[in-house]
């Protein structure tokens, strides 16, 4: 076993995924980028149906006129303790996995438009789905992509229980390029094509079909770069070597838009603190991009002019509380929902930056933008804990009528034990840092006796994954233009396959909970309601399931839904070009791995 897999291997293994979540959890987003919220309010469909067709190819992928020069983009992370095998649970690396593989398809938030790459085009016909493949997809040692690679792609995401399984029923390799899907049910489009668009030309055959007989946690802690096996990347990089502070790929001759791309490098220039590369960007030349960070209006203001903030991505992603529902205390109703009403959330937006975040409205496990579009009309029914006030009134009353009362300052349990414990954030985080000292000051001064833990990144989310917690934050929604459609966030709650369901959700158990309409109770097991989102095939038939399954989230709190975000990534074009504002391509996650392979971000001489 090698040194990165002994922390993780018992804890992967004993969980195993599928025994956790069953065969259709919601595959996990590596790393610590964001994925916030958008404004425009749409469910992410992409209204007309496939977009274009990702034509415009490079040609036969020459090198006349490639430039020798390396494009440096900034990673918060040891690259030595990441990989780009992309179903490692724990360290798969969410923008090495971006730049060196294809993705099936992309979703523009400029023109609200899936957009074909690896895919020529999916077809919907009633419960069957036809995935056509491009004819000139190769990987870096110049072999075809064929759907045997795909197959084999899918059976590993069956054994590790991603999301895509939850409404595929089986599937079959149709020739070479073709490749069909078979539904479990009538399942709605919009569904099935945001978790395509989250998909990549990832998982060689040749490399990965030894996995297929082996148990999933070998899949889910192998590090391809330390093995023997050669690392064979679909897009335009391929791997050279990394190190503690690098991590190096040079051009893709095989990429079939090789001639898009002008440079002869491109490389993952590591940090730690977050700081760097906002002083960097100040007064520095280390950087030329930085696919995802945080940083306040005041100093941005104080970046040098050739450094270009692309702010045009709704993250659909952000800042939540998570909670060990195993532990007697944080895994009782009454003390999540005290908790819920004491945390103001403009609060939060105010302190970690109203420039670039706003709050959920209600607390309903549904991205902020899309709560009035599915909700409708019942959205008065909900409970919105105040928004932007710290209702300890209310709070004060949930936890009584619960049995807990007030020994001096602090908040006891019905049997006589102060509420007490470390709130686990990551560290270096630097608008999560500021949220959480919020919400432990409010819960401090209202009487909880807590502490904050940080922990680099890591051990946050094996300690997460461990259940080594009982209060701590991690993202509420899952990310990517899917988290618009509400089955994705409200099964990430609920599931939480990002942190092997470490959070001892009972989603599978049934639940008592009051009547939305206040008229006696209900009672649901919330996994099956939400898996319901997804058995019709229209968003108007979804809505009456969407609103029980977020009634039942706004209850009983699964999670709690905080903030959202826009997305903040930052591109330099001194020496670079840069696609205009408006451009389709900008507006594509993420812009430092996504332009350069469409021959929008270009060395200059």
């Amino acid at each position: 076993m090698s040194k990165h897999d002994r922390r993780y291997a018992d804890v992967v293994d004993r969980r195993k995924f599928l025994a956790v979540t069953g065969a259709s959890g919601v595959a996990a987003l590596a790393g610590c980028s964001g994925d916030g919220d958008g404004s425009d309010g749409s469910d992410g469909s992409d209204g007309s149906g496939d977009g274009s067709d990702g034509s415009g190819d490079g040609g036969d992928g020459g090198d006349g006129g490639v430039i020798d020069k390396t494009h440096a983009s900034a990673l918060q992370a040891n690259p030595n303790d990441r990989t780009v095998n992309p179903h490692h649970t724990q360290n798969a690396s969410e923008p090495a996995t971006q730049l060196v593989f294809d993705r099936y398809a992309a979703y523009s938030f400029e023109s609200e438009e899936f957009i074909m790459s690896a895919l020529e085009n999916w077809e919907f016909d009633g419960t069957t789905v036809t995935l056509k493949f491009r004819d000139d997809l190769t990987w870096s040692d110049g072999s075809q992509v064929t759907t045997e690679d795909i197959d084999v792609q899918f059976k590993i995401r069956k054994m590790t229980g991603d999301a895509i399984w939850g409404f595929v029923e089986s599937t079959e390799v149709v020739d070479d390029l073709t490749y069909q899907l078979n539904l479990t049910g009538e399942t709605n489009p919009v569904m099935v094509k945001h978790q395509l668009a989250n998909m990549w030309v990832d998982t060689p055959a040749a490399v990965f079909e030894q996995f297929l007989d082996q148990d999933a946690s070998e899949v889910q802690t192998w590090y391809w770069e330390d093995s023997d096996e050669e690392v064979l990347t679909s897009a335009g990089w391929k791997y050279v070597d990394r190190n503690q502070q690098e991590w190096n790929f040079e051009r893709n001759p095989e990429f079939r838009k090789a001639d898009n791309i002008n440079f002869s490098n491109y490389k993952f220039d590591a940090y730690q603190e977050a700081s760097v590369p906002q002083q960097d960007f100040t007064a520095g030349s280390r950087f030329d991009s930085n696919w995802s960070m945080f940083a306040p209006p005041e100093t941005v203001e104080g970046f040098q002019d050739h450094v270009v903030e692309v702010r045009s991505i709704p993250a659909k992603w952000g800042y939540g509380m998570v909670f060990n529902h195993d532990d007697p205390v944080f895994g009782d109703r009454a003390v999540r929902q005290a908790i819920a009403y004491v945390v103001n959330r403009e609060e939060l937006v105010s302190n970690a930056g109203p420039r670039t975040k706003f709050p959920a409205s209600v607390p309903c496990g549904i991205a902020p933008k899309n709560i009035d579009q599915w909700l409708g009309d019942t959205k008065s029914n909900f409970n919105d804990y105040g928004v932007g006030e710290s209702d300890t009134e209310s709070a004060t009353q949930v936890l009584e009528d619960a049995g807990y009362s007030k020994s001096g300052d602090t908040w006891q349990t019905p049997d006589g034990e102060a509420i007490s414990a470390e709130y686990l954030t990551p560290a270096g985080w630097s608008d999560f840092t500021t949220m959480t000292n919020t919400i432990v000051d409010r819960l401090s001064d209202f009487g909880f006796d807590l502490t904050v833990a940080s922990q680099p990144t890591s051990d946050w989310q094996g300690s997460l994954i461990d259940s080594n917690f009982k209060i701590g934050t991690f993202y509420w929604l899952p990310g990517q233009a899917r988290s618009a459609f509400p089955y994705y966030p409200l099964r990430h709650q609920l599931v939480n396959d990002a942190i092997s369901g470490g959070h001892n959700y009972p989603a599978e158990e049934e639940q008592t909970i009051p009547s939305m309409d206040g008229d006696g109770e209900t009672t649901l097991v919330p996994l099956d309601k939400v898996d319901e989102i997804g058995t019709v095939p229209t968003n108007e038939e979804a809505m009456p399931i969407v609103q029980e399954a977020a009634w039942h989230n706004n209850v009983d709190l699964p999670m709690l839904s905080l903030v959202s975000k826009f997305e903040q990534s930052w591109v330099t074009n001194d020496e670079w070009t840069l696609a205009e504002e408006g451009d389709v391509d900008r507006s594509i996650k993420w812009p430092p791995f996504w332009l350069p392979r469409e021959g929008k971000m270009e060395a200059q001489e």
